[in-house]
């Protein structure tokens, strides 16, 4: 009772806030006192507010899509007789069970049902949840492993090696860590790598370094994703002899699949911030600097690298978010099991459920991290408008 308790203030507190925070902003409340205007009607917060409202609508016909194309994908009725029917099956024992999976996986009642079911089930609110079997000779169900979930994700059936029933999410979440961990410091790489070259590449534009690095660039985005993965994996596991199957206890078995990611992703990192410095070095302010006679070393980390910055703010939310997610290229070369390898088990098998989990997990952590790097954008770069216009 006090989780749900806690869910209900939680949101009641959410709406309070920015339905308060629009009318001061039009100056339906407190129109006259600045300290308030201050805080409730500032740009940022009604910039985010905005962006927000957009998210929702987002991952709301995101969610749409993916309820109806799993119920075309997989029709309850025919799953039922591919799951259940059989000679010595009896028409009763046949109706039970089906009635008992189609309530354990969301299929039950109208179309219209399910879709709010389905709503409810992943609304960030405070659930208790049950797993109910059908017991075969007694005809009695059984129901077992209560407990309580923020998001219900959905149950996982017909999956080779995973017991009917399990709930998604406790098939996702140690996958979801897996990915991450990877993923966070194939980031940390990325960046680390990728923005010095691109500072480095700009400040000595068309010398050797810049051409070089323009060559890596240019074939990364010449060579598929999936050959240059290939040609990073023999490099490393061939040449400098790293292990190719993933171990989560040897830290050099993680080395092949951060490698391939990082030195893949700081193509595009070294891209944007040559092409922004470069940009920034033909402004205004920075022939002024030149006038005054400061040096070049002092326009550029005084200066320009202040405003190059911006580019790297931007893709950071999006690269953490989008660590969790792993890529299930890499996952299947370096026989990681992450949340790239469980889509592709997922595609695999037809398992349309566990499919649907992952969709929806994809689409709201891409849009999150979009939303994100709008918002920190708009917090460090001074040329971004907050009008609705934008």
């Amino acid at each position: 009772m006090g989780s749900y308790l806690i869910g209900y203030t939680i949101i009641g507190v959410i709406v309070l806030f920015v339905v308060f925070s629009i009318l001061v902003k039009r100056r339906i409340l407190f129109g006259n006192t600045p300290s308030v205007q201050k805080i409730f009607a500032h740009p940022l917060l009604h910039y985010s507010i905005r962006r927000i409202g957009s998210a929702i609508i987002s991952v709301t016909l995101a969610i749409l899509v993916t309820f109806f194309l799993v119920r075309l994908a997989q029709p309850a009725d025919q799953t039922c007789i591919t799951k259940f029917a059989g000679p010595r099956v009896t028409p009763e024992l046949f109706a039970l069970q089906c009635n008992a999976w189609k309530k354990e996986m969301g299929f039950n009642g109208t179309i219209f049902e399910q879709l709010w079911n389905f709503f409810y089930s992943i609304f960030p609110f405070p659930k208790t949840l049950c797993r109910v079997t059908l017991d075969s000779m007694s005809l009695t169900y059984t129901v077992s492993d209560c407990r309580n979930f923020v998001v219900d994700l959905g149950k996982i059936t017909d999956l080779p090696g995973v017991e009917d029933g399990t709930y998604v999410i406790d098939y996702m979440l140690p996958r979801m860590a897996t990915s991450f961990k990877i993923g966070i410091i194939a980031v940390i790489v990325e960046l680390g790598l990728g923005y010095p070259m691109g500072v480095l590449m700009a400040k000595y534009k068309d010398a050797i370094f810049d051409k070089i690095g323009l060559a890596y660039i240019i074939s990364i985005d010449a060579i598929p994703g999936v050959a240059y993965y290939y040609i990073w994996m023999a490099i490393l596991c061939g040449l400098f002899a790293l292990p190719r199957a993933y171990s989560a206890d040897n830290f050099l078995s993680w080395l092949p699949a951060i490698l391939t990611m990082g030195f893949t992703g700081m193509a595009g990192i070294a891209m944007w911030v040559r092409r922004f410095m470069v940009d920034e070095f033909t402004s205004d302010y920075v022939k002024f600097a030149r006038a005054k006679g400061l040096s070049e070393n002092r326009i550029m980390f005084t200066h320009v690298l202040r405003n190059a910055i911006v580019p790297l703010v931007r893709s950071i939310p999006a690269a953490i978010i989008g660590a969790l997610l792993g890529t299930y290229f890499l996952e299947n070369i370096y026989s990681i099991n992450g949340i790239g390898a469980a889509l592709l088990v997922a595609n695999n098998t037809k398992n349309a459920l566990l499919l649907q989990a992952i969709i929806i997990i994809s689409a709201l952590l891409s849009i999150i991290s979009y939303l994100l790097g709008d918002i920190v954008t708009a917090m460090v770069d001074p040329r971004v408008s907050f009008s609705n216009a934008d």
